[in-house]
Order: structure tokens, then C-alpha cells, then sequence
């Protein structure tokens, strides 16, 4: 069986260098075969040699410095924080972005790139191009093919850019510490420009096209109109061979991949890609044909999208690997419509990991509730201290696939919505049969939300419609299936660094902030054992509990200050011998000390979650801000500014993470800025 190594954060500047390499290597060499190997519509090299090798030499030469100025940045802080700086207050239109320094640094290399390319192109174009029309006897649209030339090498090297953050399993997000957002912004931003630039190219060409109808007989030996780069006995149906033909296919090429962008590009209305995901998805997947149709539409087109296409093959290799195998796990219902899902990790995928994240994310296919869709969750399990223990039995009972040694239990929450029906078939009523569109309403459904004793009339109809059993198969506390893992994708932030971390998160996003309190409890433990070890600290010995009465429990209201902070106090160690307790000992300014996490969370879907362990946590808070009708929104800068009380000294370190949806993340960075705290948003998009 041949062993497939993940591409981690330790090894993906392998692959990305390997693929610089041999895509430079492979570029510069073609450019001296066309003239006996040309594959595409136009060869540039052919009539422009020395531009064509300094086109592909310039855009590896970019990459490469890229490359370079982003590794400096991964491992210099104070370098990142600097260029995380806003330039102005408020957000870019369309891609919600604030403008950095950084970004402002990113345009400006872009725009260089583009400066360069004209520099090479336009004056050899021109000059070629308004010569041979002239002595053709064609005074007018010669620059406009010159024009033409310039745009569609714009779009070479937009496209290379475009392509390079689409592998998940690449250095821009792991080695190079960029966010997801971060990179798909850059894609989303770069899309659009190649949209532009293809949009122009088109038209220029339109527009030459009206200068040719005017006089067609004379246009048409030299710029013959499906392929203007050749003269008119080098394209069909001046010329008859196969070579003439494949360079009159350049105007149908053209034409194909610019539908394909059109209907990518409508899609990516924000009206249509939240409510139509699979379509948006899925016309997205059309772009694999697409760049195959634009790299046989020009040779440049092919030597500046080899580095992103060689990354994303590669990638595609490891995530269908990844999928290949299938996973038991078990699907319980934790009440008021959250769901917890448990299953076992081989410990092979973390194998190189850089896991010093707390926060991780993999994408899950379960064909029980789609064939065609794979959706991210973020897991609640805090992987970086799983990698180093040796899984108990209690975790290896959990399924009974799972008895090897070899695995971690890791847990993904998530909550269906409440918009979605049952996804039990119902014979005697065919409008119940169309299952909920909600792709997490499908798995729920599964299992039974709130289990009771006594059976709906809707529950007892399905069952007497359902003789093999299915139903009360599916409609239990806990429904054990089996599905598809592809990752950890590790988020690149750690919270590790700052002496107070604060999580405000909302709805599904409170995932995030278990995991990070599961790092918080973790490194608790281990400074608690360093500091025992040392004899900073001394060891207690587990005594026999002594019985006490059961108090009689009191209500509060969770919304309020006085009940969000109704918890058993800090634990505080002490001995016959000194007396006095004492806290764990901070050893330097960046210890963590502090965990706190504000959950906000509307009244009706609310539930005591279990999976908070503050009794074992000194210095973690948990919170909940109930929202809906009758309650106010949290307010973000009131709830940091009360935690950060105290810490004006300049001395402390508070580090925010902020998920839940788009506006939620917006105003908490807002109330970031706001107190110049260094914060992480949670965005897909």
C-alpha cells in the first residue's frame, strides 16, 4: 500500500518550492520548442521570443520575492502586526475587507507586475503590429490588436494569481500564517480583475472587429478576423492544414472560457452564493474546464498558471486520499437542536503538524445526507494536546471500530435549522418525501432532538409505514453511520502568546471558542505539573469526598453580569504546612492567565453546554448572552473594555477571537480597533 504524506506546515514549502521550480523550468523550456510544438491558438514566442522569456522569467521572479517577503513576514510578529494596520477607518465595497498597510503594499506589487508586463509588451507589439498593417495598406484598429495582445498578457499573470490560494493543502495559509479570509479575499479580489481584464480583451477585439467590417477585403490577408496574430494563409480557411485549423479555433476558445467566467461571476453575488451555495459551487467547478480551455487559447496563459495549477493538482491528490476511506462515528443529540459528532482520527493525519493552533477545521462528506457536498466544521477537540496523549479506554469504547490505538477522538457541534422537516420518507404523504435543503438538517435528522417516551402521531404513522425498521433506527438519542475526513486545516492563530483571551462568538461559532478553552485547560494542566515538578507548587493528594447535603437549587438568569459569573471560584491550592494559596506562577509577561469566552446566543436556542471544563481551569469564564425578543444585543466594546479592566498598563497581552456570521465579526473587529487589541475574525467568506 503506498503511503501518501500530508502536506503540513512543516512540509508544504517543499511542494511549493518543487512546483515553483519545475513550472519555471518547464515554462522557459516549451518557449523554445513552439515552433515545432505549438499546442495553442497563439504562441507568443513565435513572432516575440525574447518577450515571451522575459514575460515567464518576470512572473517567477515575482512569485519568488513573494514568496520570500511572506515568509518574513510568518515569522516576525511585531513585522505582521505593523502591516495589519488600518489606513482608514471602514471597508472596502464588495469584498468587506479593511484597507491595511499590508494591503495597500499588495496592490502596489501587484500593479508593479502589471507595469512591468506593459513595459515588455506593448512597445514590441505595437510597433510589430501597426508595421505590418501598414504595409497591408490598413491605416486604422492597428493599435487596437496591439491593444488586444497587451490585455490577454494582463490576464496570464492574473490568472497565475487567481489559482495559487485555491489548494487547501498549500503554504499560504500554514507556513505563511495567512487566514483563510486573508486568502480569499486575495482570490476574490483577483478573480474580479481577471474578469476586467478578459471583459476588456473581448471588447477591444469587438471593437477591432467593427474597423474590419468595413473593409473585410482588405483586412482580411493580413489580420485575418478568428486569429489576427497570423496572416490570413496561416489560419483556416486561408490555409488547410491541421496546424491552420487549431489557429482559427482561437476565437472559439476565447469565446467558451468568457461564458464560463460570465456564470462564475454571477454567482458570486452574495444574494446567490448564500442562498444557492450548491450553485455557486458548482458552476465554480466549471472553471477546470475553463483554464483548459484558456491555456489552449494562449501558451502564456499556460506558463503562468503552471505554479497554481501544479499546487492544486497535488492538493486534489491529497484530499481525494483523505476521502477514500470511510470513518464510523456516532451522532448524538446534545437537546434543543445541537448535535455533537464523535469519531476517530488516525494519528498519522497529524503526523508533521506544526499544532500549535488551537483551532482547526476539516471538511466532512456524508452520503447519507449529500453524495455531491463536502461542508467545513470547525472541531471542538483541541487536537495539539491529543497528538501527545495516549488515547484512553474510555475513548476507544467510544465506537467499537475504533479499538486501535491509533486514533484520537475528535468532536464536531453544529445545530440544524429550525426551518428544516423530517428527512424520514413518507409513503402516504408525498409532499413530506422532499428532504430539508440544508445539508446539516439532513444529518441531524438522523436522530431524535428530544427523545421521549411517548410516540407523535406523526412518529407512529411513519413507523407503520416503515416495516424494515428505519425509522426507529434513525430516530434515536445517538445514530452511528459512517462518513469522509478530509484535514486538519490548521487556523493560523495562537492564542498561547497573550496573557488574556477573550472569545466572542455566536450561535455555531462558539466551536471555535471550545477548542480554544480546551487549550487553555491543557496548558493549565501542564504549567500546574512544571510548576509541582520545580516545587513552585505542591502536590495534592486525591482525598475520599466527604458527603454534604444537596443544596437546593436556585434559578438565575444567565443574561445578567452576577449570574454570567455564578460558577464554582478558582481553585486554589494549599497545604497544612504554609497556609496560604496560592495561583499558578506566571513565568513571563505571555503567559496565559485568562480565558474568557461570551457566548451570545439567542433564548430559544440555548443550551447548557457540556463541554467547558471550568472546574478543572483556573482563570476560564464562561458566558452567555441571551439575544431575541426582550434582550439587547451584546455589546462588544463594553463587554472588552470590563474585561480589560485594569490591564491599561501596556503590560498585558489581550488577544480577541471573534465567529458567528459576517456582522457579528465586522462589529467585534470594530470594538477591536476601537481598544487597540490584537483580535482573529473566523470568516469563510
Amino acid at each position: 500500500m503506498i503511503k501518501v504524506k500530508r502536506i503540513t506546515p512543516r512540509t508544504c514549502l517543499w511542494p511549493l518550492t518543487g512546483s515553483l521550480v519545475a513550472s519555471f523550468a518547464l515554462s522557459i523550456g516549451l518557449t523554445f520548442q513552439s515552433d515545432r510544438h505549438c499546442y495553442a491558438g497563439v504562441c507568443g514566442e513565435l513572432l516575440f521570443p525574447l518577450q515571451a522569456r522575459l514575460h515567464v522569467v518576470v512572473w517567477y521572479c515575482w512569485l519568488s520575492i513573494s514568496v520570500t517577503i511572506l515568509a518574513l513576514r510568518a515569522f516576525h510578529p511585531s513585522i505582521r502586526r505593523k502591516l495589519q494596520l488600518q489606513i482608514f477607518k471602514g471597508q472596502l465595497p464588495v469584498v468587506r475587507k479593511s484597507f491595511t498597510i499590508s494591503g495597500a503594499l499588495v496592490a502596489s506589487w501587484i500593479l508593479s507586475l502589471y507595469g512591468i508586463i506593459t513595459g515588455i509588451w506593448w512597445l514590441r507589439v505595437q510597433e510589430y503590429f501597426v508595421a505590418r498593417g501598414e504595409a497591408g495598406g490598413i491605416h486604422t484598429g492597428n493599435n487596437l490588436v496591439a491593444a488586444v495582445a497587451l490585455t490577454g498578457h494582463y490576464a496570464d499573470v492574473t490568472m497565475g494569481m487567481v489559482l495559487l490560494p485555491v489548494a487547501r493543502n498549500s503554504a499560504l495559509s500554514s507556513f505563511f500564517r495567512l487566514s483563510h479570509s486573508t486568502t480569499y479575499a486575495f482570490h476574490m479580489i483577483q478573480a474580479y480583475v481577471l474578469f476586467g481584464s478578459v471583459l476588456l480583451h473581448g471588447l477591444i477585439y469587438a471593437a477591432w472587429v467593427g474597423d474590419f467590417n468595413k473593409n473585410p477585403d482588405l483586412f482580411r490577408l493580413t489580420f485575418p478576423v478568428l486569429n489576427p496574430t497570423y496572416f490570413y494563409h496561416e489560419v483556416w480557411p486561408g490555409g488547410r492544414g491541421s496546424l491552420e485549423v487549431w489557429r482559427a479555433s482561437l476565437i472559439f476558445t476565447g469565446l467558451v472560457a468568457s461564458m464560463i467566467m460570465l456564470a462564475m461571476f454571477f454567482t458570486t453575488f452574495p444574494s446567490i452564493r448564500r442562498k444557492h451555495f450548491n450553485l455557486f459551487y458548482f458552476t465554480h467547478l466549471l472553471a477546470i474546464v475553463a483554464v483548459i480551455v484558456i491555456c489552449l487559447h494562449a501558451s502564456t496563459m499556460f506558463y503562468c498558471t503552471a505554479p497554481g495549477l501544479a499546487m492544486w493538482v497535488l492538493d486534489w491528490g491529497m484530499r481525494l486520499y483523505e476521502l477514500s476511506g470511510k470513518m464510523d462515528s456516532s451522532l448524538e443529540a446534545v437537546g434543543n437542536g445541537w448535535f455533537c459528532l464523535t469519531l476517530p482520527l488516525p494519528r498519522r493525519r497529524l503526523d508533521g503538524c506544526a499544532c500549535y493552533s488551537p483551532l482547526a477545521h476539516f471538511h466532512i462528506h456524508h452520503a447519507e445526507s449529500s453524495i455531491r457536498e463536502i461542508h467545513p466544521f470547525t472541531t471542538i477537540t483541541h487536537l495539539a494536546s491529543k497528538k501527545v496523549a495516549t488515547p484512553s479506554s474510555t475513548e476507544r469504547k467510544v465506537l467499537a471500530s475504533s479499538s486501535s490505538e491509533e486514533t484520537i477522538m475528535i468532536q464536531f457541534l453544529f445545530r440544524k435549522s429550525k426551518a428544516s422537516h423530517s428527512f424520514v420518507p413518507n409513503t402516504n404523504h408525498p409532499r413530506e418525501e422532499k428532504s430539508s435543503k440544508q445539508w446539516t438538517s439532513k444529518l441531524a435528522s438522523l436522530v431524535d432532538d428530544e427523545p421521549t417516551t411517548e410516540k407523535s402521531p406523526s412518529r407512529t404513522r411513519d413507523e407503520e409505514n416503515d416495516p424494515e425498521g428505519q425509522v426507529g433506527r434513525r430516530l434515536s438519542s445517538i445514530y452511528h453511520t459512517s462518513l469522509r475526513l478530509e484535514g486538519p486545516y490548521f487556523t493560523p492563530a495562537n492564542p498561547g502568546f497573550s496573557n488574556t483571551v477573550i472569545c466572542l462568538v455566536a450561535g455555531t461559532g462558539v466551536s471555535g471558542a471550545i477548542a480554544i478553552a480546551a487549550a487553555f485547560t491543557a496548558q493549565s494542566a501542564m504549567a500546574r505539573e512544571q510548576a509541582i515538578a520545580i516545587g513552585l507548587m505542591p502536590k495534592i493528594e486525591p482525598q475520599a469526598p466527604t458527603p454534604t447535603p444537596t443544596p437546593t437549587p436556585t434559578p438565575t438568569p444567565v443574561n445578567e453580569k452576577s449570574a454570567v459569573a455564578a460558577r464554582p471560584p478558582p481553585k486554589r491550592l494549599t497545604t497544612a504546612e504554609d497556609g496560604p494559596s496560592c495561583h499558578l506562577p506566571i513565568q513571563d509577561k505571555h503567559t496565559w492567565t485568562r480565558c474568557i469566552v461570551v457566548w451570545s446566543v439567542r433564548s430559544a436556542d440555548h443550551i447548557a453546554l457540556p463541554f467547558f471544563h471550568q472546574d478543572e481551569s483556573p482563570g476560564l469564564q464562561v458566558r452567555t448572552h441571551l439575544t431575541g425578543p426582550g434582550h439587547a444585543r451584546l455589546d462588544m466594546e463594553k463587554t472588552i473594555a470590563e474585561i480589560c479592566e485594569g490591564e491599561a498598563d501596556g503590560k498585558a497581552r489581550t488577544w480577541v477571537y471573534l465567529s458567528g456570521p459576517n456582522a457579528f465579526i465586522e462589529n467585534g473587529e470594530k470594538a477591536c480597533r476601537a481598544h487597540g487589541v490584537d483580535f482573529y475574525g473566523a470568516r469563510w467568506s
